[in-house]
């Protein structure tokens, strides 16, 4: 089993936004974001997804390995400024993550690994 951290950073949530074309204002208007019940604008699901594949591309897979396929399921919001503590443990060609943030499960999921 290994941990890694990452952070959500406001400047990645609005470069996010311009290379998906997701511009919904709860990750870039704190006021509309209070105004459907959050604390904080949040983070884009797809964004943590990404900032999970690159932790297990790169500290996880082989060279010769690349992820088949995966699904993840969002548990709760992801703030910008929070910082996620990845847990992950890979048995064989399945490797199992959950992340942390702020003592509650906010991403978990798995990914099936190809040579």
């Amino acid at each position: 089993m290994k941990n890694f951290t990452f952070n959500i950073t406001e400047e990645e949530v609005e470069q996010y936004a311009i290379i998906s074309g997701d511009n919904n204002p709860v990750h870039l208007d704190i006021g509309v974001a209070k105004q459907q019940g959050f604390s904080n604008k949040i983070a884009h699901g797809m964004l943590t997804v990404a900032k999970v594949l690159g932790i297990v591309s790169n500290e996880i897979l082989a060279p010769q390995e690349w992820v088949y396929k995966y699904e993840f399921t969002f548990t709760s919001p992801v703030y910008l400024g929070d910082q996620i503590t990845l847990n992950i443990k890979q048995l064989d060609n399945k490797i199992r993550v959950e992340g942390k943030c702020r003592k509650r499960v906010v991403i978990k999921g798995w990914l099936i690994v190809t040579r």
